[in-house]
């Protein structure tokens, strides 16, 4: 019988492999964690999209790391793996559609608006009876829709005195407000895509992940209750018609306080709970609302 000194060879390895506890601990961590010797900045496999996401997921995600291996070892296609890599970071908290972006760091949606864009009026003609309110018109046949100081500064006065109230519809149009002009002190919620762009995205550590959770979570309560309280608006005249009379109250006094040096201009507005018969006790703010001169 001829023997093969290849294999023999080969024989004589693995032999050696099984009784040597050092080298069996060594291939079950190569086995286990093919990058183990993957420094924690090496960046190497930017260009390979599942080899980031590899290099992304150990660091940030072990158990999608884990899992991702097995599925390699099984012989899983990359679709599969694409596949199954993002609905995990997306369960996790953190949406992701293709494992392109993850070389880019943390994605984040950007639901901010930009009112002087005409395009946004034809997306959200919703909004435009409550822009109304504040002196925009993006009726007119421009490139860009004027909007004038005053109104981002009768807004976000607007949305800070609403979000104090106890009445949860109200607080509900103050997000409604806070989106429209920028003002929620969410970045997701108050940043166009333009903006979000410029802005250093967060990376793959475990604080950033654990920030960027949180924040997208945050930014997902406040747009429901954004499209709540916009709907409410549109269905409830009578809060509808509160909103027009206090935003009238605002810009009159901005209007007679214009020019006028000293403090800032304080107004107290009062919001009256409406309900299915339109009625309710009168609910004051619990401060002076400031119409402060740096709002914008």
């Amino acid at each position: 019988m001829t023997t093969n000194p290849l294999l023999d060879m080969y024989h004589l390895l693995a032999g050696a492999v099984r009784h040597d506890l050092f080298l069996l601990l060594a291939n079950a961590v190569t086995w286990l964690d093919p990058l183990w010797r993957l420094d924690a900045d090496d960046m190497a496999m930017e260009d390979d999209c599942l080899g980031m996401a590899l290099v992304v997921t150990r660091r940030a995600f072990p158990d999608i790391y884990a899992g991702a291996v097995e599925r390699i070892r099984a012989g899983e296609s990359e679709t599969t793996l694409d596949h199954f890599i993002c609905d995990e970071i997306t369960q996790r908290g953190i949406p992701l559609d293709h494992l392109e972006s993850l070389a880019y760091g943390i994605p984040l949606d950007a639901a901010g608006v930009l009112l002087e864009d005409p395009d946004f009026y034809r997306q959200h003609p919703d909004v435009i009876p409550i822009l109304a309110l504040f002196g925009i018109d993006p009726e007119r046949k421009t490139y860009t829709v004027e909007v004038p100081y005053t109104a981002y500064k009768a807004g976000r006065a607007m949305a800070d005195s609403l979000l104090k109230q106890s009445d949860e519809r109200w607080r509900q149009v103050g997000w409604a407000l806070a989106w429209l002009y920028n003002c929620s002190q969410n970045s997701v919620v108050d940043l166009d895509y333009e903006s979000m762009a410029d802005v250093q995205p967060l990376s793959w550590e475990a604080e950033d992940v654990a920030f960027a959770i949180e924040l997208i979570e945050e930014a997902n309560g406040i747009m429901a209750d954004v499209n709540t309280g916009l709907k409410w608006l549109q269905t409830t005249p009578a809060a509808f018609a509160q909103l027009a009379h206090n935003v009238r109250r605002i810009f009159q006094k901005m209007k007679m306080m214009k020019g006028k040096a000293g403090d800032d201009p304080r107004i107290r507005l009062e919001w009256t709970p409406v309900g299915d018969s339109d009625g309710g006790a009168t609910v004051a703010d619990p401060e002076f609302l400031q119409l402060r001169r740096d709002v914008a």
